[in-house]
């Protein structure tokens, strides 16, 4: 068990390490913008669900607007103490590196002023924290889909077992068969020989 938790630990440890969110820019609402970036070695879709799910438990209305998932004049409080909008892109880092996704946020104030700046650190905080519970995702994903593996792999097996009883009773239906068609041919040999010595006699008596 301590092997175990250790283990968890380390992969954890080395996320977090990877997971180091850093200034960046991006095009939001048709210009560029300070944005805070943070890359995870996950699936698009668990990075994404992920962010939303914690967003979510936090009371948050989440939109979606042109690629980025958006929550307007709202207290994230791990980030800012007073309102703001908050606008998160997750995507593959690129056509290379589709194993690594990126989430980029932008911050801005309730006049449209970039304020992402002057949150950058709680931001940053914010995106690295999030590596556990991706991971935890991920490692969720992959239990429920080896479940489905597993059931398939067991069903087939099931299958196979039916497959073979149903082939053996086909088989003891057959050796029956065969014995009783033996029996059969037997038996009906002694009425051939017993008919042709009927036909034998009758032929005596023709001379």
């Amino acid at each position: 068990m301590k092997k175990i938790t250790a283990l968890f630990l380390a992969l954890v440890s080395m996320q977090l390490v990877f997971a180091q969110a850093y200034d960046g820019s991006a095009d939001y609402n048709k210009k560029s913008q300070t944005a805070i970036l943070s890359e995870y070695k996950y699936p698009v879709e668990t990075v994404e669900n992920t962010l939303k799910d914690k967003l979510e438990r936090q009371g948050l209305k989440i939109k979606n607007s042109k690629g980025y998932i958006v929550i307007y004049n709202a207290v994230i409080s791990s980030i800012t103490s007073v309102p703001m909008d908050y606008a998160f892109m997750v995507d593959k880092k690129s056509k290379r590196e589709k194993e690594t996704t990126v989430i980029t946020l932008v911050i801005n104030s309730a006049d449209g002023t970039n304020t992402t700046n002057e949150n950058s650190t709680k931001a940053k905080l914010f995106l690295n924290d999030l590596a556990p519970a991706i991971e935890a995702t991920e490692i969720n994903n992959q239990f429920i889909e080896q479940e489905k593996v597993l059931a398939k792999a067991q069903k087939k097996y099931k299958n196979l077992q039916d497959d073979q009883e149903s082939m053996e009773k086909k088989k003891r239906n057959l050796e029956d068969d065969l014995k009783q068609n033996s029996k059969d041919q037997t038996e009906q040999q002694a009425e051939v020989k017993r008919q042709q010595e009927i036909l034998d006699a009758i032929r005596a008596k023709k001379k």
